[in-house]
């Protein structure tokens, strides 16, 4: 290090130590009495908050306390909050968007529903029918042909299914309509703002 370097270099490192000198902390203890020290803040006084002073007792600076767990809760439930609420705004500018969309869905699904409604009903004849025969060959004094009883326990099958099915859809349907209502709501308060 050049010699014209080591008197500025000594000059700076001496009027930063004086400045770190220089600084009081004030902190509350575990009893509660105010305490001014140089040496810093004890570690598990820090999370309660301190203030830094300078030589005259001015606030050169003040570190609040470390937030709660159900602040640091509240913040992270509001950063979601924010998030869902511009990604909402993205899908739909206004509620006009959101009423077509949520229009669109649930013709959809009641088309699905239409369909499946259709089917089972074609079921159920066709188990009908089965069944009038099988009953048919009953009061003839015959045997139900295995074929036939087969049959009618594959056209149960698929009705148990077609029913659970619909079931189904009509669930979906309705919670598809309450999420659009409740996203509804939501976007008209954040368009209010």
């Amino acid at each position: 290090m050049p010699a014209a370097v080591r008197p500025a270099l000594l000059l700076v490192l001496l009027l930063a130590a004086g400045s770190l000198a220089a600084e009081v902390y004030r902190y509350t203890d575990s009893r509660g009495g105010v305490v001014l020290d140089r040496q810093g803040v004890p570690p598990e006084q820090v999370a309660k908050g301190y203030a830094v002073l300078d030589e005259q007792g001015r606030v050169i600076r003040e570190v609040p306390p470390a937030p709660s767990a159900e602040e640091l809760r509240r913040r992270a439930a509001a950063q979601r909050q924010a998030e869902a609420d511009a990604q909402l705004r993205r899908r739909y500018p206004s509620l006009a968007d959101l009423d077509v969309a949520c229009a669109s869905q649930l013709r959809d699904l009641d088309g699905f529903l239409a369909v499946t409604r259709d089917k089972l009903q074609l079921l159920r004849k066709r188990l009908r029918g089965v069944e009038r025969q099988a009953a048919e060959q009953q009061r003839g004094g015959q045997a139900v042909p295995a074929p036939l009883l087969e049959q009618r326990e594959g056209l149960q099958r698929e009705q148990q299914l077609a029913e659970a099915e619909l079931r189904r859809l009509q669930g979906l349907r309705q919670s598809t309509e309450a999420g659009f209502a409740a996203e509804r709501q939501r976007l008209a308060e954040i368009l209010a703002r």
